[in-house]
């Protein structure tokens, strides 16, 4: 994903970042953002620093969505048709950060908003590998009860020469009307179908970001202030020595600007694993990233304890775990 923001701030209603190339702002792709309906409500708080937030007020993330929701019957297809439909619409003249804690969903489902980036257009105009990391995230977090079917199909796409979005939504109008056919001759008759819950999807949990005016770190890593905890745990990479305090329940450490530990690393998923915190015990789990997490060379299947001076990979990132006063 190309490194266009950095998150300052983040609350359940307001989403605050700067771009990382002030320069490279462009002021008159607000005029487009302001008139389309997809995009995430904007303003440019400080046109020097390119500090701008953008609304977020009663919407959950796709991520956050696609980890409470299994889509049943065709609910699957229509949901992904109307989200690749809405996501054509908005990148056709503006830069979309396509990142799963960057695209946001309404509670019911039934209507998307995505975060533009003001960038000049030399430094967006080809997304096409950005794009496939988001629709390959899509596929690992896509859960459904009887549309087994469209995984597969993704993980096939994935691969073609010829894909893009509009290709996207093709093959899936395709793939249903193989899979359910529809018996009715009146065809004039028919109205779109919308996939929408019966009851909202909320906000797995509410955190802010430290505000910050510098990085924390060379690789800029990102903390989120929520239940913080003080024991003494670290990762500290067997590359160049630096260290990652473990302050909260939960570390997500990914690729992801999103992420509490951000390693930008082709290696790294978006999302690649998670350090949880529980009685006093830490553990390593694997979320189905790509090249995989390991412990002490052992592949994370499912959730393992950290002890410490393990080791832990994330793709070809490597750290020592630390815990002081580590009991058994």
């Amino acid at each position: 994903m190309q490194e266009w923001v950095r998150v300052i701030s983040r609350t359940s209603s307001a989403l605050d970042v700067v771009l990382n190339r002030p320069d490279q702002l462009d002021v008159n792709i607000f005029k487009k953002m302001a008139a389309d309906d997809y995009c995430l409500k904007s303003m440019l708080h400080d046109p020097k620093r390119a500090l701008i937030r953008y609304s977020t007020q009663d919407l959950v993330t796709l991520s956050d969505f696609l980890d409470q929701v299994s889509f049943e019957n065709e609910d699957g297809y229509l949901f992904l048709k109307n989200l690749f439909e809405c996501a054509i619409a908005v990148n056709r003249n503006k830069p979309v950060l396509f990142d799963p804690s960057f695209v946001f969903v309404s509670g019911y489902g039934d209507a998307f908003f995505f975060l533009v980036v003001p960038l000049r257009l030399e430094e967006w105009i080809f997304q096409k590998v950005q794009i496939q990391e988001w629709v390959q995230y899509l596929r690992d977090h896509f859960k459904t009860t009887t549309d087994y079917e469209i995984p597969g199909f993704l993980v096939r796409f994935l691969q073609a020469k010829e894909f893009s979005l509009p290709n996207l939504v093709l093959g899936l109008d395709q793939l249903k009307r193989t899979f359910h056919p529809k018996r009715s001759i009146f065809f004039w008759n028919h109205k779109k179908e919308i996939f929408r819950l019966k009851d909202p999807v909320r906000i797995l949990y509410d955190s802010s970001v430290l505000w910050q005016d510098e990085p924390l770190s060379s690789q800029d890593q990102t903390q989120l202030i929520g239940h913080t905890i003080d024991q003494g745990a670290c990762l500290e990479s067997l590359q160049d020595n630096q260290r990652f305090e473990l302050r909260f329940e939960t570390t997500l450490i990914g690729r992801s600007i999103a992420s509490d530990i951000r390693l930008p690393d082709d290696s790294i998923s978006l999302k690649h694993a998670e350090i949880l915190c529980e009685n006093d015990r830490y553990y390593i789990k694997d979320l189905k990233s790509k090249n995989g997490t390991y412990l002490n060379d052992k592949k994370v299947i499912r959730k393992m304890r950290l002890k410490d001076q393990m080791v832990i990979s994330f793709g070809s990132c490597s750290f020592r775990f630390h815990q002081e006063d580590a009991g058994s």
